[in-house]
């Protein structure tokens, strides 16, 4: 088993990249991590782990999430694809401008 913690690892940039849009999402509605855990029936400390990194959401989760903020799973995912592009396409112009491109 790993026990190097959920934001460890190869996928670390991606993983803190979906904790963002998390926030994000659940910021733009106006909503605290208490409406969302109320929603959710879950304590606080739910919602602040989860955004935090200290714990991990399953695609079960994850949409009982999107729910609780009033966006649908689907826009979440295409929101988090936008993001990741976006975030390669940044990695690209930089180690271009590194090579003197």
């Amino acid at each position: 088993m790993d026990r190097r913690g959920p934001l460890r690892g190869a996928n670390r940039h991606k993983q803190e990249l979906l904790l963002s849009l998390l926030r994000a999402v659940r910021e733009e509605k106006g909503l605290h991590q208490t409406d969302v855990a109320y929603a959710l029936g879950h304590p606080q400390s739910f919602v602040s782990k989860y955004e935090a990194g200290a714990r991990r959401l399953d695609l079960l989760e994850l949409k009982d999430v999107c729910d609780a903020v009033g966006v649908e799973l689907g826009e979440f995912v295409r929101r988090f694809e936008a993001v990741l592009e976006g975030s390669q396409e940044t990695k690209r112009k930089t180690r271009g401008r590194r090579r003197g491109d």
